[in-house]
């Protein structure tokens, strides 16, 4: 996928702030979903605050590229949601086996 830093940027920050959820987790991270929840939940309960940041720096280079993906395919990096997808219908295409 090739799209501008700013807009992969911008839709990352978006997507964790508003549609970030253990079934997003599951969507993107498939059966590796339990150990980059649990990865997050570690973060999120000291402070919300900063939690992306570190979760998204925690992750190997392909599981960023997974979420990052999925980010910008959702949000358009204006923090319009892509209204041709419908997120709670979408499966996962494809996993990963690197953590």
């Amino acid at each position: 996928m090739n799209y501008p830093a700013e807009n992969a940027v911008s839709s990352f920050f978006y997507y964790m702030w508003n549609a970030w959820s253990k079934e997003e987790c599951e969507i993107v991270f498939g059966g590796m979903c339990k150990h980059f929840w649990e990865k997050w939940d570690s973060l999120a309960n000291d402070s919300i605050f900063g939690a992306a940041e570190q979760f998204y720096a925690a992750l190997s280079e392909n599981n960023r590229k997974l979420l990052v993906e999925r980010a910008v395919s959702i949000y358009d990096g204006q923090r319009f949601r892509n209204k041709s997808i419908n997120i709670e219908n979408q499966i996962l295409c494809r996993q990963t086996s690197s953590i």
